[in-house]
């Protein structure tokens, strides 16, 4: 059995970036268990979705969150639009 491992930067812009690796198998089962839209969430998304011959098309794409950054203290769990992800 082949296994297949991503390896990936976390970088909210709040704290030094965070290198994580995940496999296809792990990455499978969140993407099954969460409706969650947040940024890890849609690159999961687009690993589970992507043909063994896309893979490398992976390499560098970005996957902007959808809360919006609240320098001001603001709160951080309030998306772009305003709504709760909640």
């Amino acid at each position: 059995m082949e296994i297949h491992r991503f390896k990936f930067l976390l970088d909210d812009g709040t704290a030094p970036p965070l290198a994580e690796t995940i496999s296809l198998r792990t990455a499978r089962v969140i993407v099954e268990n969460l409706e969650d839209g947040n940024a890890f969430i849609k690159m999961l998304q687009a690993i589970v979705k992507a043909q063994t011959a896309e893979y490398d098309d992976l390499v560098g794409r970005v996957f902007p969150d959808h809360f919006k950054e609240s320098p001001d203290g603001g709160d951080p769990t309030q998306r772009c639009d305003g709504a709760s992800p909640l």
